[in-house]
């Protein structure tokens, strides 16, 4: 039995050298954190998800939120070249004309958007929005229609995509 063990010791070192040398250690991937993927002057006509559910009395949520106006098939966020990754978190301050919205920092604060949205507001004229349990746009999901601007009534996320957000699709 020891020689067995020693033969096959031998084997595959040898099986090793006949790769060649060990390949060098891959680059560290460059990575970006976006909070802002909207396209609306002061993010005043956009969709945010939020970190934390609503307020029981105001009807808003006043934590880090994520914001944007287009489709979003991934909340874990995008390769732009293959090479770099910007993943998705909420943040503070993306809707500074706002008293009542996404203003609070607290532990949500620089956290990933991707299965950690508790509520969200639509703040878009003419344009709903659906939060999905999978990326790519399947699988339980939840609607949001256009309230316009200046009023940001955050809904809490049903059960089937809360805290399980995984994209979201402009309607």
């Amino acid at each position: 039995m020891t020689i067995w063990k020693r033969t096959a010791g031998v084997v595959a070192a040898g099986a090793l050298a006949a790769l060649g040398p060990a390949p060098a250690p891959a680059a560290a991937v460059p990575i970006s954190y976006e909070a802002d993927a909207c396209g609306s002057s002061g993010n005043r006509y956009c969709f945010a998800l939020h970190y934390n559910s609503r307020g029981g009395q105001t009807w808003y949520s006043d934590s880090p939120c994520f914001v944007s106006n287009k489709d979003i098939p991934n909340h874990a966020g995008y390769s732009p070249n293959g090479v770099a990754q910007v993943v998705y978190v909420f943040t503070a301050g993306q809707m500074n004309w706002s008293a009542a919205v996404c203003v609070l920092s607290n532990s949500g604060d620089g956290q990933p958007v991707k299965n950690n949205a508790a509520s969200a507001a639509n703040g878009e004229c003419s344009v709903s929005y659906r939060v999905y349990y999978n990326s790519g746009y399947s699988g339980p999901n939840q609607t949001f229609g256009p309230t316009c601007g200046d009023y940001w009534p955050a809904v809490d996320l049903n059960s089937g995509v809360k805290n399980n957000n995984a994209s979201s699709a402009r309607l």
